[in-house]
């Protein structure tokens, strides 16, 4: 395995609050469930801990499921691990890649990003297990926003064209008797259109028709892992680490080939939109 920096596609977070799924920590215990709660608004923050603390967190599953993801989305720990219940006893992941490369399992002691993430050997697991000791700043709290179980669905081998990258807050302005402006807005939801021209990769082309194809909303994630100066000159939102977005197909998916030539590349498109 390998991150290759090319935009991934997850299937839903197998770990959501929503979906009966619990969790529990050694402290503030009542927070916990915001890292599961599908939101980047909210997070959990733990209590009284510092750099001897070590903080267990439980995430429980309502079933066993298939799992070889795992992102944990604006943390501040910094040193950790995380393991998953083979049915008898809380073990290591194996064969894990990180975005620092290959690594023995999941175990940090020395993280300095904000996120992370890890590609494993497929498991099958009811319950993941994270303790954390300490943080990046010393004797912090630790905190995480969102904590993400998965199985991946695919990774462009190449890079298609991506435009109209669009963040809406949903602005609805109007006037006061004045002239003055009254401004209201909602939470941000984004759109995207990936694009593909003379396109030769057949892998990605059969990969947007799984994903035109699916009933479930999926995951998305730009960056594909890359991050920084040397692959961002200047990184925006949609393009960071953190961006993992719930989007579906939101538009036809064309199936033309490049000036009509059928030994040509395709041409064709596929527009995203987050959902619910």
């Amino acid at each position: 395995m390998s991150i290759t920096g090319g935009i991934k596609f997850f299937k839903l977070n197998k770990a959501l609050k929503k979906d009966s799924t619990t969790i529990t920590a050694s402290s503030n215990d009542s927070l916990a469930k915001l890292m599961i709660d599908n939101s980047k608004y909210t997070r959990w923050v733990s209590s009284g801990s510092d750099d001897t603390t070590t903080e267990t967190i439980e995430i429980t599953l309502p079933r066993s499921e298939t799992l070889d993801r795992i992102l944990i989305l604006v943390h501040n720990l910094k040193d950790f691990n995380i393991k998953y219940h083979d049915g008898s006893s809380y073990v290591h992941f194996a064969n894990v890649v990180g975005l620092d490369g290959s690594m023995t399992n999941i175990t940090e002691t020395a993280m300095t990003r904000a996120s992370a993430y890890y590609e494993f050997d497929s498991v099958a697991t009811d319950r993941i297990q994270i303790e954390a000791t300490k943080t990046h700043t010393v004797d912090a709290e630790k905190t995480i926003e969102t904590f993400i179980a998965t199985q991946e669905l695919g990774t462009f081998e190449g890079y298609p064209i991506v435009r109209a990258l669009k963040h809406d807050r949903n602005t609805r302005v109007d006037k006061t008797l004045s002239n003055k402006v009254l401004v209201q807005k909602t939470n941000e939801t984004t759109g995207v259109q990936i694009q593909f021209k003379n396109y030769p990769l057949a892998n990605d082309i059969s990969l947007c028709e799984t994903l035109h194809d699916r009933e479930e909303s999926f995951l998305v994630w730009l960056c594909g892992g890359r991050e920084g100066t040397d692959y961002f000159k200047i990184t925006q939102r949609g393009w960071r680490i953190k961006d993992v977005l719930n989007m579906q197909v939101i538009r036809p998916l064309g199936a033309e080939y490049e000036k009509n030539v059928y030994v040509n590349g395709v041409k064709t498109s596929l527009t995203l939109l987050e959902a619910i």
